[in-house]
């Protein structure tokens, strides 16, 4: 664990960005503990907001102390996928479960879950996620004590309510169980319906009872309603796609990551490159499909994939078609998923030419060479949160055609009172958008707090 603490070491260092303000610091509910209980049957995400309030407790305003239980978080979930990949007990498990736990933990995409305070809800809901999908396979493996069982699968209940409780995408657990349990536990016909009958079901149940406390919360009600009109739901769903695969390139090109993607929206299959987009998705489930007997681990790792995305990039829009954030639960069955298949072409590789003992060094020093740069990218990412007017500059170049991050540079620039460039960048958000509120507004202010300096 020494190194994934090293990576983001630096992180520490990183201020309060975007929405830290208005969520954390300037959240009237997390000024008192009585406020927060008291608002507690109107707030969403209890646990997540709680974690807050002790935070401002600690550290009030001090960005390095959120910085702990992020961190935390992020180290803990890893060794949660350590154990739960052993658990797969493949002939490989325990070198796919170490290969799986330490991508997870480098991989530059899961800065914006923990460099980025806000991206707690997902470190968060993401820790319990796996801690809860661990004690229920604790639970329910065979040899276990009767009342270590009861214990291991009462404690999967209460984990997963506070899983829900951080983020309500954990709603996906009871269809994870049922991939696990297919796939890699190769229940089938009467031992599949005994176990999802004594086992899943009390989980669909919770599911059904927060399904309901969600639709009857009124933030929740304002939310979907808010969301729907958005955009229309097949334009969402034709976006989505090409959003997917946009996530799926940054797994293999990181370098490409944005804090505000700028990703086109569709109206028609056959825009292009829709037609690729939706060509690759089914090579991947064909691939589900091949790789179910032979690489249950792999063919379960891209069907969470897929399953982890389906609240937030699917039917339901949402503003933003791509938050880095939300990829974060996902990724672990894609790493899961390359590194089952990693193993295996290497083993072959190395069984193919076994008069040539150099090979297996030599993908040694491949696989750590690609860890090392991983970290090297991380490293540079954090950076990036420690300054604003460097994170949306990042951004800016990224997304160049997008009104925000231009909105955004321009306030971090007002902020440093470099108020030219705060105006040239007003105005590009305004030319780029001339109904954008905000921008006008900053613009207006802006402008009239340089005169007013210069007279």
């Amino acid at each position: 664990m020494a190194i994934p603490f090293l990576v983001y070491a630096n992180s520490f260092l990183g201020d309060f960005q975007f929405d830290d303000f208005a969520a954390i610091l300037d959240n009237p509910h997390l000024a008192r503990w009585d406020t927060f209980l008291g608002h507690l049957d109107h707030m969403v995400r209890p646990v997540l907001y709680a974690t807050f309030l002790f935070d401002r407790f600690l550290y009030a305003d001090s960005a390095w102390g959120y910085h702990v239980i992020n961190v935390g978080l992020h180290l803990v979930s890893g060794l949660l996928v350590y154990w739960i990949v052993l658990h797969a007990r493949t002939d490989d498990s325990s070198s796919i479960a170490f290969w799986t736990a330490i991508i997870l933990l480098v991989h530059p995409l899961a800065t914006e879950t923990v460099t980025y305070l806000s991206g707690r809800a997902s470190g968060l809901m993401t820790c319990f996620y796996l801690l809860a999908f661990l004690l229920y396979l604790k639970g329910t493996e065979e040899g276990s004590r009767e009342g270590k069982h009861r214990l291991w699968y009462a404690g999967a209940m209460l984990v997963f309510l506070l899983a829900v409780a951080s983020k309500e995408t954990a709603i996906t657990f009871p269809l994870a169980l049922l991939l696990w349990d297919v796939l890699v536990g190769r229940l089938h016909g009467r031992a599949l319906r005994s176990v999802f009958l004594s086992y899943h079901l009390p989980f669909w149940m919770i599911v059904m009872v927060m399904a309901v406390a969600l639709w009857m919360h009124p933030r929740y009600a304002y939310l979907a309603d808010f969301s729907l009109h958005i955009r229309p739901i097949w334009e969402n769903v034709f976006s989505q796609v090409h959003a997917v695969l946009h996530a799926l390139l940054l797994f293999i090109a990181p370098w490409k990551q944005s804090f505000d993607h700028d990703l086109p929206l569709f109206h028609s299959v056959f825009q292009w490159p829709l037609v690729f987009d939706l060509t690759v998705l089914s090579g991947l489930a064909v691939a589900v499909v091949l790789a179910m007997r032979r690489f249950p681990l792999a063919a379960f790792g891209i069907g969470w994939f897929f399953l982890q995305l389906l609240p937030t990039n699917s039917v339901i829009p949402r503003n933003d078609l791509l938050s880095e954030r939300n990829v974060y639960l996902p990724s672990v069955g894609l790493f899961m998923a390359g590194v089952t298949v990693g193993l295996a072409f290497c083993h072959w590789v190395v069984r193919e030419t076994a008069s040539m003992p150099w090979v297996r060094p030599v993908f040694r020093s491949i696989g750590l060479a690609w860890v090392l740069a991983l970290c090297l990218l991380t490293v540079q990412r954090n950076a990036l949160y420690q300054d604003p007017v460097r994170l949306w500059s990042d951004t800016v170049q990224k997304s160049p055609h997008k009104a925000r991050p231009h909105n955004n540079l321009g306030h971090a620039y007002a902020l440093n009172g470099d108020w030219v460039h705060a105006i040239e960048e007003f105005r590009m958000a305004l030319t780029l958008n001339p109904d954008y509120a905000l921008a006008q507004e900053n613009l207006r202010d802006a402008y009239l707090f340089h005169v007013g300096r210069d007279q």
